[in-house]
């Protein structure tokens, strides 16, 4: 016991980082194995915070019996129901189990978070720094795009995918992981120690060629540079030279072949697909306004308590992603890659002010706060979510919102014990 009470900081750092590891690399659907680490690795969070919690009972309490708990709990028991017992429309891919290896891990980081208050910001950016160095590795083992680059045949080849998830969502777990090491950079002048991580991670969400993280990057990057200016000329100076960082970058995207394949082509498909008034189901952007655009159409067949668990796709409107098999054009059902709409269309009005109440408290919280540290992660963390959710259903597949969630909530509840000590 004294072990663990000598060398709290250090464990909490390496079991955060497996679960970071095994959830957002390895997944729990790729193999048995996978799934099984998934499973050993949470288990030994639950070990260590029963150690934690026979030496302080008090903080036991606050960091289990909170609004966090109730929150999640509440709602994932919404989703089991619909999904589980089939209420409404259904599509029979829910699971227990995969859902339980998302929550609960996510909860096991929360309290560990609480146990060491202190020193939230090192242990996550430790953590998040060991997640940017394996998500490469991963992909470079799993995804087979990497070998065009490798071969020098790029056409628009889009890099990041391992076996818990696409390129975006690699991307969008780095931009998470992005935002305590950013802050340690800025407040505390950790360049030196975490700088190589930023670099790193920001080329991997460019290569993934992911909007959903790309753009909330950049609002990252002005919060934290307007959160830790200490006073005008410097906040002048630092979003002059970021204004002109971003004029440089918008110019190379747009100009360099190999990045505007990647990049460019996608932002200038989103805005021309915006305004598009016949939907061009090739492109992601035309794929996702046609969605939109029956989401409106049929949700208010069932406003209230929703058309049930990821109902849209197995409606006939959803017949909308285009690909080629054979030579032939075909299509099949997509889901609404909308985390707002999806929870709407699945559980209606009622499920989506259950889910979203939570974030809503967190940003209000932090608006309140006089706390500096808390008011630039808090809300650089909720702008990447924001963004997230409006390119990705988020609530069932991923842990990576419920990750945000929670640790807000913890900077939030227990900024005054930080100040104090």
């Amino acid at each position: 016991m004294e072990i663990i009470t000598k060398n709290k900081k250090l464990i909490s750092a390496i079991i955060i980082a497996a679960i970071f590891f095994a959830r957002c690399n390895l997944g729990l659907t790729y193999n048995k194995g996978f799934m099984l680490t998934n499973v050993a690795f949470t288990g030994v969070a639950i070990l260590f915070i029963g150690a934690l919690m026979l030496k302080d009972k008090t903080i036991a309490k606050a960091s289990t019996l909170n609004l966090a708990t109730l929150w999640i709990v509440a709602f994932s028991l919404l989703v089991f129901i619909y999904g589980h017992y089939n209420i409404g429309t259904p599509l029979d891919f829910y699971s227990r189990q995969y859902a339980l290896l998302t929550i609960v891990p996510s909860l096991c980081i929360m309290v560990i978070l609480y146990y060491n208050h202190k020193d939230l910001l090192d242990i996550l950016s430790l953590s998040g720094a060991f997640l940017i160095v394996t998500s490469l590795i991963t992909s470079l083992l799993f995804d087979p795009v990497w070998s065009e680059w490798v071969d020098g045949t790029i056409s628009e080849s889009r890099v990041g995918t391992t076996p818990a998830g696409t390129c975006v969502d690699t991307a969008n777990i780095i931009l998470v992981c992005l935002v305590p090491i950013l802050y340690n950079i800025y407040a505390n002048k950790k360049l030196k120690q975490f700088g190589w991580a930023v670099v790193l991670g920001i080329f991997q969400i460019f290569a993934s060629g992911s909007k959903s993280s790309m753009i909330p990057l950049v609002f990252v990057f002005v919060i934290m540079i307007v959160g830790s200016s200490k006073d005008k000329q410097i906040l002048k100076r630092n979003l002059i030279i970021l204004a002109a960082a971003m004029v440089i970058g918008v110019i190379l995207v747009m100009t360099v072949p190999l990045l505007y394949r990647i990049v460019g082509s996608r932002f200038v498909e989103l805005f021309t697909g915006v305004n598009d008034t016949e939907f061009d189901l090739h492109t992601s952007t035309g794929q996702r306004m046609a969605v939109a655009a029956a989401f409106k159409e049929h949700f208010w067949e069932a406003p209230l308590f929703g058309h049930g668990f990821y109902a849209f796709k197995a409606m006939p409107y959803s017949n909308l992603e285009e690909y080629r098999e054979n030579g032939v054009t075909m299509y099949k059902h997509l889901q609404i890659h909308n985390n707002f709409m999806e929870i709407l269309f699945s559980y209606g009005i009622v499920g989506f002010v259950l889910y979203y109440w939570f974030p809503v408290y967190l940003l209000i919280k932090t608006f309140v706060s006089k706390n500096r540290q808390v008011c630039i992660l808090v809300l650089s963390l909720l702008v990447s979510v924001f963004f997230m959710d409006i390119g990705l259903d988020m609530y069932y597949k991923y842990i990576t919102s419920y990750l945000v969630y929670f640790i807000a909530f913890v900077l939030i509840k227990t900024a005054g014990k930080n100040q104090e000590d």
